[in-house]
């Protein structure tokens, strides 16, 4: 029994942390999954549940940051009651997102491990079962009191690993992730990505879904032809404002040396009316939110494309001068 408790205590120690630690990496994609779970929730369940979509984001941090938090707690062995309570708290209600959305065919991606590992519905399913039952065995082996080191050097230990995934999730959020996992991070050459691997042919491409277009003519097979500053601008209702006055600037600082292009997934009326508010004088284009929100983490974002290669991105905190986006491309 003791060989057993240690096992369970490492595996899910080990899950947990890894698992919280990709998604406290990306905050705003955990946030883009929870939305869709209320979504369908409001749809299929109540619909109140679309009342809680203001909230995904809070509700990213707070459960990416409590996953790490109760995996390095559960190794430490502290405070083993509560920990091993809000352990088995957390994994039924996983357990009943993933049956959810594997039974019912909802959600097609939990989102378990954020972009780093993709599981299928019931994959990740059987993920959870399998953790359910080593933290059934966690609790009822759990102990009401510490031992071993000091109650001081646990504390400290679990505050600082607080305080350190708050810190990354709010840089993530206000920056970019600091590792990207996603199909469009930067070095990545999109026309080879949405081809089948040469090793594999069978195997369905990196990307599927690239597809810009305009109400005259379509923008996709140009967007990946020579130097390309793409302008990301996910919707207008929830697009940063104060950020276009700096992108602006840059737009005509690099006219002529870079051809540049908005790419929204909002209505024409709609992005026509964000152009004349504040001044974006560049072509625009449609295309599908997913798409933008899987690019860039940003709205607005820039993503920067040479011959169809990602060579740089940035979130519209961190707009470039003309010389670094220049630099980017020579």
């Amino acid at each position: 029994m003791k060989l057993l408790n240690s096992v369970a205590r490492y595996l899910v120690g080990g899950l947990f942390i890894f698992s919280g630690l990709i998604k406290v990496n990306d905050p705003v994609g955990t946030q883009i999954k929870l939305e869709e779970y209320f979504t369908v929730f409001a749809v299929d369940i109540a619909p109140f549940f679309d009342s809680l979509k203001p909230l995904a984001l809070f509700f990213s941090i707070l459960l990416s940051t409590l996953e790490v938090v109760l995996g390095i707690a559960i190794l430490l062995k502290y405070r083993e009651k509560l920990v091993t309570s809000l352990l088995l708290g957390m994994i039924v209600f996983f357990t009943f997102l993933t049956f959810y959305s594997a039974y019912f065919n909802k959600v097609t991606d939990c989102g378990c491990f954020g972009d780093a590992i993709k599981l299928t519905p019931w994959q990740s399913f059987i993920k959870d079962i399998i953790l359910l039952v080593f933290i059934v065995v966690l609790f009822m082996g759990r102990k009401k009191n510490d031992l071993g080191e000091p109650k001081k050097v646990k504390h400290i230990s679990v505050a600082v690993v607080t305080v350190f995934c708050l810190a990354v999730a709010f840089w993530s959020i206000n920056h970019l992730p600091s590792i990207d996992f996603r199909a469009y991070k930067e070095g990545t050459i999109i026309p080879e990505a949405m081809m089948p691997p040469v090793d594999n042919p069978s195997e369905v491409p990196k990307i599927t879904n690239y597809a810009f277009w305009g109400d005259e003519d379509d923008y996709t097979m140009e967007s990946l032809t020579g130097k390309k500053l793409l302008v990301i601008v996910h919707d207008v209702i929830h697009t940063e404002i104060d950020a276009y006055p700096m992108l602006t600037s840059l737009i005509r600082s690099v006219e002529g040396e870079v051809g540049v292009a908005a790419i929204t997934a909002s209505s024409g009326p709609e992005f026509e009316a964000l152009r004349h508010e504040v001044q974006l004088a560049v072509p625009y284009y449609y295309s599908d939110k997913t798409l933008l929100k899987t690019m860039i983490r940003s709205n607005p974002g820039l993503v920067l494309l040479q011959d169809g290669q990602v060579m740089k991105k940035w979130h519209y905190n961190d707009i470039p001068d003309a010389a670094e986006l220049l630099k980017e491309l020579y």
